[in-house]
């Protein structure tokens, strides 16, 4: 797999690396919507996944309460975080 190389930037003086991370809804079985990618820090992850979620669901209101989480890969694919969707509200 091709992977993006890791992004840095400068913010008032300090170097911050960014990834590139991949987000998406899924059932954690069968379904999963069409992902997102979204540049960012590790650290801004859980923030990043409540947005997601927030609009997701404002799109998507019959994702509510079906065991929908918002998983988050990195550039290798691997999932980094899952969160159950109903929480995040």
């Amino acid at each position: 797999m091709l992977m993006e190389p890791h992004m840095t930037t400068g913010v008032f003086g300090v170097e911050v690396e960014m990834q590139l991370f991949t987000l998406s809804i899924t059932d954690l079985t069968t379904f999963e919507s069409v992902p997102h990618e979204e540049w960012a820090e590790k650290e801004d992850l859980f923030e990043i996944g409540n947005r997601f979620a927030r609009a997701m669901l404002a799109a998507n209101p019959n994702f509510r309460h079906r065991g929908m989480c918002v998983a988050i890969y990195d550039e290798a694919g691997i999932a980094v975080s899952v969160m159950p969707l109903d929480t995040l509200q």
